[in-house]
């Protein structure tokens, strides 16, 4: 376990470190907030890690807040028309989830995850990305979209909610033991690896010239 621990946090400090290094490849684009919020998380996972191991839901809590809210207002300026609109409503309905799970005692925000507010946030999530590989797929050069630090970044976030949200749909993690206990927190942990992995690796490989600026995929949507 303290394997996992030590390569799921140092995994996002380095997905951070890239996102600064290649910055010039998405500085253009609305993408250029990135690293602000996998700084963020970065930072709260090394601290957690090394100096607030226990009694820290809450401050996972609210990396899960500044998450969901952080990619949609990103992806918002992405959509027009009806479909920003849509996206506006997906982005309340994720707050009123979020907040309320916590209002009217669903979850503890200081001693227990927010399930309840994550698996609203991860169908909103999974729901606009879908939206946005749709359109992406309609443009006829496939070398383009896997050029495109866009499609890297969708198809990390698809990977780490899809895999993610049936663990977090579990409300009583106190209850969760033994075998059972582990392999849930493999399968996280492989989620989250593999989802950095591939923003890596969008980093690494993708070209200046195909990521989208948010005027050019919406005259697409």
């Amino acid at each position: 376990m303290e394997f996992i621990g030590i390569v799921g946090t140092y995994i996002q400090l380095l997905t951070f470190v890239f996102s600064i290094i290649f910055l010039y490849k998405y500085n253009h684009t609305n993408l250029r907030w990135l690293p602000l919020y996998l700084g963020f998380a970065a930072f709260v996972e090394l601290y957690c890690f090394y100096f607030f191991k226990t009694n820290n839901v809450w401050l996972y809590n609210l990396v899960i807040f500044v998450q969901l809210n952080f990619y949609l207002l990103i992806y918002n300026q992405y959509f027009d028309g009806a479909k920003r609109k849509f996206i506006w409503f997906l982005q309340g309905f994720f707050n009123f989830c979020y907040i309320g799970s916590f209002a009217i005692g669903l979850n503890n925000f200081v001693k227990e995850p927010s399930s309840y507010g994550y698996v609203a946030g991860g169908i909103v999530m999974i729901i606009m990305l879908i939206m946005c590989f749709n359109q992406m797929l309609k443009v006829s050069s496939l070398n383009g979209i896997l050029r495109n630090l866009f499609f890297w970044l969708s198809f990390s976030l698809l990977v780490y909610y899809a895999t993610s949200l049936p663990l977090y749909s579990i409300t009583n993690w106190a209850g969760v033991l033994g075998d059972f206990k582990i392999v849930i927190i493999r399968i996280f942990f492989f989620s989250v690896l593999f989802a950095q992995l591939l923003l890596i690796y969008g980093f690494v490989c993708s070209k200046k010239k195909y990521t989208y600026l948010s005027y050019q995929l919406r005259s697409l949507l």
